[in-house]
């Protein structure tokens, strides 16, 4: 919980109509938010990128095109085609060559026409007929008569195989196997060894049955010779089809595909010459890097900007819509709301230092923003504002990596979550080292997954930024104390120093009253923390409550010794008197420049309960003197009502302590009924009904009370030495 002054300022007050308080209220919001995001893009605008402009073959150029990075120029798909297609055709292609091939061609040729020869003598020619069908040839009516004819097919038998004895030892290619034949050798594999021949000395097919029928007059003898030896060749170079298309598929890849390469700072165009296809080509590749690298071409500052804008302004209203209904106390304050863009804005200007130096970006001053939001509202908005500075860090373009949302979301979480109130400087080193350590395991983890920054030097900024944004988060409490209206507990822990100038006074001047301040400061301490209260707030709030008894010390029951100046002064001049020390609190305090927050412990410790003691007297006075009965208005003490519970707790533990001071053999049972009597007694005058305290909570304050007052009055052994002087007690 933090102290908070009361403010009633038109933009911090709950706005009761639409217009225009409405429009007033929120529109100073979101005003302050479009101003932040405005800011960031003026602290990171845009980058248009590089400008290369527009070019087309045969014109000049206006000016001189330098590149920036270095790239390689790629080759126009079709050229690189061919020039694949052209390796592969180079490719020498293999052949097996078949030993056996023209012994088969013979044996099946013999077959063929004994078969012939059987079906002629049993069927004539409708045998021949039937014995072609079935080898599949198809032949005229003249072919199937020399068929027939035994003379003339043994004739033909004896040219047929008169050819395949000439040529096929030369090696016969397939004819399906033509297209292989891409060079002016092939490579012949044999039983024992492989052997580059020329193409010519191989025949295809076609080549064979040219050759054999070269010297024969055409005719249907002639036809029917060439169809015999096209069923029946078998061919003796047989292509390797899965070596010859894997050499050519690498002699297709060994083709480079760049074209050119640029080194960065050299010239693509120049300028007045003429742009020509291998410049545009340049260019293209140019434009393609750039765009590969992030780097923007040819953009626009305004378009660039305005898109930045629009994502700043996003995120914010994010957070600003999650305080808005989950912490609407400090959306309602508008000095609240400036202290969070004053906190964002000082990150941010830190940031545009980091990208300055070049050093690296976990060096963002994250832990301020958690810190400064932690000390102020708590953990839980100090999370929910690191989480909105990392995205708004990485979508400013210095810092656009995964690796800086990490780490610094790592180290934001780290800070927001150990920062815990602390009554020592000292201990701020604690945090410090929680963070510290989670920025080293992140960044390990980076570095295990290969990323390409050095972890000693990344460490160490971090590091530097944890240290100096937790000493600037220190720094700046007073700054936001004095924006916000918050006390911070850091603040008060200070204000409830015994040591301070008006401490001391009342140590000397009104040693009962300061004897009263602590033991009711440690009552109220402990009663505050038994509810979950402020406790640092109720010490430093009642130790101040009864300051202004410093200007008529004498005048209070505490600070006598045997002469009371009330008994020589009238009822009414003396509850004025009583009455005062309300008012000269105020005064002497302020004075001091004690935190407002701490004022209202002046002011509401006493409510507006009546000074009953002094109005029955002044009753007496006046019915013995035969007067009118005196105005109980100016037997009441100027108020407030506590209004908070941290005042309540110490209008009750002012009481208590005060009435368990002066109580006659202090008992557990008789403190329990006295404090029983003095928390009904506040209720029953209704010094309770402005403050939230519920009546669980008075249950648990009344049994801490008893407890502590026990504790604190409880009876003393009679000491043998000292025995005389405590005769009289009840020991």
């Amino acid at each position: 919980m933090r102290a908070r002054r009361r403010g009633s300022g038109p933009l911090s007050r709950a706005p009761e109509r639409l217009w225009p308080d409405g429009v007033v209220h929120h529109g100073a919001r979101w005003l302050v938010l479009l101003l932040m995001a405005g800011g960031i893009v003026i602290l990171f605008p845009s980058d248009p990128g590089v400008g290369i402009g527009r070019h087309q073959a045969g014109t000049v150029a206006e000016r001189d095109v330098i590149a920036q990075v270095a790239f390689q120029v790629l080759k126009d798909p079709g050229v690189l085609k061919r020039q694949r297609d052209s390796a592969a055709a180079a490719v020498v292609p293999t052949f097996v060559f078949q030993e056996n091939a023209r012994d088969s061609s013979l044996s099946a040729l013999r077959g063929f026409f004994a078969r012939v020869d059987s079906a002629a003598s049993v069927d004539g020619v409708a045998g021949v007929i039937g014995a072609l069908s079935a080898t599949g040839i198809e032949a005229t009516a003249e072919q199937v008569e020399i068929l027939a004819d035994a003379r003339r097919a043994n004739s033909l038998l004896g040219l047929a195989a008169a050819a395949i004895r000439m040529y096929a030892p030369d090696g016969v290619i397939s004819p399906n196997a033509a297209s292989e034949l891409t060079t002016d050798s092939i490579r012949v594999v044999g039983r024992r060894a492989a052997t580059v021949l020329s193409r010519g000395s191989v025949l295809s097919g076609r080549e064979f049955y040219d050759r054999a029928l070269a010297r024969r007059e055409p005719g249907a003898e002639t036809d029917l010779l060439r169809l015999v030896l096209a069923r029946y060749l078998a061919p003796s170079l047989l292509p390797d089809t899965e070596r010859n298309e894997r050499e050519r598929e690498i002699a297709r890849s060994s083709v480079p595909i760049v074209e050119d390469a640029v080194l960065e700072d050299q010239i693509i165009v120049r300028a007045n010459d003429q742009v020509g296809e291998a410049e545009l080509r340049k260019l293209d590749a140019y434009r393609d890097q750039l765009r590969a690298l992030g780097i923007s071409v040819d953009g626009s500052d305004l378009v660039g900007n305005l898109g930045g804008f629009v994502l700043n302004a996003l995120l914010l209203a994010v957070l600003g819509a999650l305080v808005l209904f989950f912490r609407p106390e400090i959306y309602r304050s508008f000095r609240a709301v400036v202290a969070i863009a004053g906190i964002f804005a000082i990150y941010f200007v830190s940031g545009v230092l980091v990208t300055g130096l070049d050093v690296p970006s976990a060096a963002m001053p994250i832990v301020f923003v958690a810190v400064s939001i932690s000390i102020l509202w708590g953990g839980r908005l100090a999370l929910l504002a690191a989480l909105l500075a990392c995205s708004l860090t990485v979508v400013q373009e210095p810092f656009e990596t995964v690796e800086t949302f990490v780490i610094l979301m790592a180290g934001g979480s780290a800070a927001a979550l150990s920062v815990r109130t602390f009554r020592r400087l000292a201990q701020t080193w604690v945090f410090i080292a929680v963070t510290a350590g989670s920025f080293a395991v992140v960044i390990l983890g980076f570095l295990l997954r290969g990323a390409d920054f050095a972890f000693l030097p990344t460490l160490g900024w971090a590091l530097g930024s944890t240290i100096a944004g937790a000493i600037l988060a220190i720094g700046f409490v007073p700054v936001f104390e004095w924006v916000t209206g918050i006390t911070t507990e850091q603040t008060l822990v200070g204000w409830a120093d015994a040591n301070r100038p008006l401490m001391r006074r009342l140590a000397v001047e009104a040693p009962g009253t300061f004897a009263h301040t602590i033991q009711a400061a440690n009552l109220a301490e402990a009663g505050a923390g038994a509810i979950g209260a402020n406790a640092s707030l109720c010490r430093a709030g009642v130790y101040y409550h009864d300051v202004g008894k410093l200007v008529r010390p004498g005048h209070f029951i505490e600070n006598q010794q045997g002469d009371n100046p009330h008994d020589r002064l009238d009822p009414a001049e003396s509850a004025a008197i009583v009455r005062d020390h309300v008012l000269e609190g105020v005064k002497l305090a302020r004075r001091e420049r004690v935190p407002e927050v701490l004022l209202d412990f002046i002011r509401e410790h006493h409510g507006d309960q009546p000074i009953g003691f002094f109005l029955r007297r002044a009753r007496q006075v006046a019915e013995a003197e035969g007067r009118e009965a005196p105005d109980p208005s100016g037997f009441r003490y100027p108020g407030p009502r506590p209004r908070s519970r941290e005042t309540a707790i110490a209008m009750l533990a002012d009481s208590s302590e005060s009435a368990a001071r002066v109580l006659e053999n202090p008992t557990g049972e008789r403190l329990a009924e006295l404090v029983d009597g003095i928390f009904a007694s506040k209720s029953k005058q209704g010094q309770l009904d402005d403050c939230p305290l519920t009546f669980r909570d008075l249950a648990v304050l009344k049994s801490r009370f008893v407890r502590f007052l026990r504790g604190s009055h409880h009876r003393r052994v009679a000491y043998p030495g000292t025995r005389h002087l405590t005769a009289g007690d009840d020991i």
